[in-house]
């Protein structure tokens, strides 16, 4: 799941119509989505990875994401005596800057908030699995930065190429991979670019 960069490419801004960037204003339905850009799911398998979210709640908000084209019903599964129904996302769903401005500002930090509960879960997972420094040329990178509003956007339009470009590896390798037979190897890649207290207060005096 992405946010906003201020010259977000036109390909990749999906939530023109009002009624899609209020489905997205749902962090149950940003976590949904989040799930389903990593492959085919259900709502009982995406209940699990959820916490204190009934299925009742998650079948709602893959029948509200459907309703609105997001994602679609591949097939029907039976399982013991049940039908399980997988679902996949239609394209991946990205919000430009104007997308973004249009959602209200009482429901952006919920999608955030979710977004870091999911990057900070998978980089828990990296580590206890021992798989974040398997490959030597792994990147994780801590900058702290001194910006005008000049360098802020400048700094935005960066990572947003960049964001680009990754996906564009994405796709390259998922069509190699159909050509070669070749196992994909499943990571992750966060990007992260926010403001910050000047002072940390840990280093403040004690009064």
């Amino acid at each position: 799941m992405a946010k906003p960069s201020s010259k977000q490419p036109a390909k990749t801004s999906n939530l023109i119509d009002p009624r899609l960037i209020r489905a997205m204003s749902h962090p149950i339905r940003v976590h949904i989505l989040d799930i389903l850009s990593e492959g085919p799911s259900s709502p009982a398998r995406m209940q699990r990875r959820m916490e204190n979210v009934s299925l009742n709640l998650v079948s709602h908000h893959v029948k509200v994401l459907r309703d609105l084209g997001c994602i679609e019903l591949i097939k029907t599964v039976s399982k013991r005596g049940a039908t399980e129904h997988i679902y996949r996302a239609k394209e991946r769903q990205y919000f430009s800057a104007e997308d973004w401005l249009m959602v209200d500002a009482e429901d952006r930090l919920p999608i955030t908030g979710i977004i870091l509960r999911m990057i900070s879960e998978d980089t828990g997972r990296a580590l206890s699995e021992g798989k974040i420094d398997l490959l030597p040329d792994n990147h994780i990178s801590r900058s702290p930065l001194q910006l005008d509003r000049e360098g802020w956007s400048e700094t935005v339009d960066i990572l947003a190429r960049a964001l680009d470009e990754v996906l564009e590896a994405h796709n390259r390798s998922a069509e190699r991979a159909y050509e070669s037979g070749e196992t994909l190897m499943t990571a992750r890649v966060a990007i992260m670019h926010y403001l910050i207290g000047r002072e940390d207060p840990r280093e403040s005096e004690e009064s």
